[in-house]
């Protein structure tokens, strides 16, 4: 998650801008009192340098000599924010002081990961129970005074925005401000709860049970074969948006995409129908209906050998765990009122070519759609590590390309500028498609979902590829999941025992629970990016003369519920934007920063605290 410059101090500085002191609370030595030439400041010294309301004063973590000095003035509850690990660090008992000093101790843990609107209900509570001076405290003082933000939402009525602007004059960083926001998303935590093992197990199993799923497999089978799978498919995602409750344009609805593929002497040796299952959920909001989201998974599956389509190729991982990812997305987005358009596409002819995705993606440019992101899941059902020491179930990969594959395809004479500018400016790693790279990672570590995404700078890994690369090709912004390590003996293999191993892709080897974190966290970006507003568009870094800050400029986006814009950056050699700047609802901002020396871009937000994919800035003199 990005951080504003409020919180990337060291915790030395933090404890002494917040505290006023030159003491280092995480490390005095025993029996030093932090005091100055051993005179310590009273508590109205102390004070000043801290922020209060009413009952409460905010404060970094207090030294001994702060708690007495709080004491003697009368102080009567402390009430510590931090979690038990940094207590552990700490060089004396605090609650073992602040009750020797005749106070009320109240310890409740927060951090970024666990807040989740308890603490302001237990802040409301020793409030009422308690009287008199209050010291709140955790590291530096910004998660208490979001804790106090929540509470005067949740219990003193106010208005999300003044909550907000109160907390952060209170020390909050901004980052606590969308913690804050995180919280009062209904939503996120919704269609993530929403996701069921037990529904995927039952996909994944049905989708191997078909036998081969190979693209030239039969067609008229009810029980084996392509035809037979895309029409359960079609069928279960009709299923599964019934009782959308939305009518008109916002709509769901399910339908084949058909595309004749004549011989290619490779993979086709037969003219063949290829053909995508779909299932759109339209935005339910017209100003953003047009833009689209894609979900991709591939249908049809192989054995060993390429144009084998008579042998069982069940492919329970590769893709069948991505096909079903999409059927229970269709389940827990349908009846959500998202902005934008979810696209769900079990694709076809991926094992041959990636034909279903690369004809469809060209029909989708040729009639001008507003593709804005695709999501490829493909292999991503199967967490164990093959190596020793290797585990995977806490992450998936996410790979996305820095340099655009639309270069490769330029006219020579456009193919020269297009370098230049890149090398000028060092944008190697700022592709639409990075962007939506970082973005999942951002939505990941702001809701701490427990498969967390590892960025791969790479569009695909070595001798493979997948269905989200033709989107790449054409210019869309495309990524593809993949789970950490893939076992070689499980993928394009024919079922079999072999020197008492097993081969071959089985529903046997698809952990449901794992690709349930991996849907959540599908699910978690669509919601994320169909509800925030477009990126800014024409953003650009001013470049008119010599300075010491950055301004850019960009042009409004077009949502009527956009509320304002951040400016972000991070250093020229970081992986991931990690700072930001609150400019409001204007399009021009300036920060105290060298464009020499970091990266910056832009994004929107809106009045629930969506915020758009980020909009890299080209450089311009106005």
């Amino acid at each position: 998650m990005l951080k504003t410059p409020t919180i990337v101090l060291t915790n030395i500085a933090i404890c002494m801008a917040l505290t006023g002191t030159v003491s280092n609370a995480y490390a005095q030595p025993a029996g030093e009192s932090g005091a100055v030439d051993n005179q310590p400041k009273t508590w109205d010294e102390i004070s000043e340098e801290k922020t209060q309301a009413g009952r409460i004063t905010f404060s970094g973590q207090p030294t001994e000599d702060e708690l007495r000095a709080f004491a003697a003035a009368g102080g009567r509850v402390v009430i510590n924010n931090r979690t038990e690990r940094e207590m552990d660090r700490l060089s004396f008992d605090e609650r073992a002081l602040v009750e020797s000093l005749g106070m009320t101790y109240v310890h409740t843990p927060s951090s970024s990961a666990i807040f989740d609107g308890t603490q302001s209900s237990e802040l409301a509570d020793t409030l009422n129970a308690t009287t008199g001076p209050i010291l709140m405290h955790c590291g530096s003082g910004s998660r208490s005074a979001t804790i106090y933000g929540m509470y005067l939402i949740k219990d003193q009525g106010m208005n999300k925005n003044d909550a907000i602007d109160a907390a952060r004059e209170l020390g909050m960083s901004s980052s606590g401000g969308r913690v804050i926001e995180r919280e009062l998303m209904d939503m996120p935590d919704r269609v993530m709860g929403e996701v069921d093992p037990a529904n995927l197990r039952m996909y994944v199993d049905t989708l191997a049970g078909f036998g081969t799923r190979h693209t030239l497999s039969e067609t008229d089978s009810d029980t084996r074969g392509i035809g037979a799978a895309r029409r359960w498919v079609k069928a279960q995602f009709e299923a599964n948006i019934e009782g959308h409750g939305k009518t008109g344009d916002a709509t769901p609805r399910v339908y084949f995409d058909a595309h004749t593929v004549e011989p290619d002497g490779r993979r086709i040796p037969r003219t063949v129908e290829v053909v995508n299952v779909i299932c759109e959920i339209p935005g339910s909001d017209p100003a953003s209906r047009d833009r689209q989201y894609y979900v991709l998974g591939h249908l049809d599956s192989r054995a060993s050998g390429a144009l084998d389509a008579e042998s069982d190729a069940p492919g329970a991982n590769d893709d069948a765990s991505g096909v079903a990812l999409m059927i229970e997305l269709a389940r827990v987005l349908a009846m959500e009122p998202l902005d934008a358009t979810v696209i769900l596409m079990a694709t076809s002819g991926e094992e041959q070519g990636l034909f279903g995705a690369r004809l469809h993606a060209q029909d989708a440019l040729d009639s001008g759609k507003n593709i804005v992101a695709v999501l490829n899941n493909d292999t991503v059902g199967d967490p164990t590590g093959v190596l020793e020491g290797q585990d995977g179930t806490k992450e998936i990969r996410v790979f996305s390309e820095g340099l655009p594959a639309t270069m490769i395809t330029m006219d020579e004479s456009e193919i020269g500028n297009a370098v230049r500018w890149k090398r000028l400016y060092g944008t190697e790693s700022d592709s639409t498609s990075r962007q939506l790279a970082r973005y999942i990672a951002d939505v990941a570590d702001l809701h701490k979902t427990t498969v967390q995404p590892r960025l791969i700078h790479r569009p695909d890994r070595f001798l493979r590829g997948g269905d989200h690369t033709p989107f790449n090709e054409l210019g869309f912004a495309a990524i593809r999941f993949c789970e950490t390590y893939e076992n070689y003996d499980h993928q394009h293999q024919d079922v079999r025992v072999e020197d008492g191993k097993q081969y071959g892709d089985l529903p046997e080897y698809v952990d449901e629970n794992y690709l349930a974190d991996v849907t959540r966290l599908n699910a978690l970006t669509l919601v994320h990016l169909t509800n925030a507003p477009s990126a800014p568009e024409n953003t650009r870094v001013i470049v008119a003369e010599l300075t010491n800050d950055t301004t850019l400029r960009w042009d409004p986006s077009p949502e009527p519920d956009v509320a304002g814009y951040e400016i972000v950056w991070r250093e020229t050699t970081a992986a991931e934007w990690e700072q930001f700047k609150d400019v409001g609802n204007i399009t021009e901002g300036t920060v105290p920063l060298s464009k020499d020396n970091y990266f910056f871009g832009v994004r929107a937000y809106d009045h629930d605290g969506f915020r758009s994919l980020i909009s890299y800035p080209r450089a311009a003199r106005e």
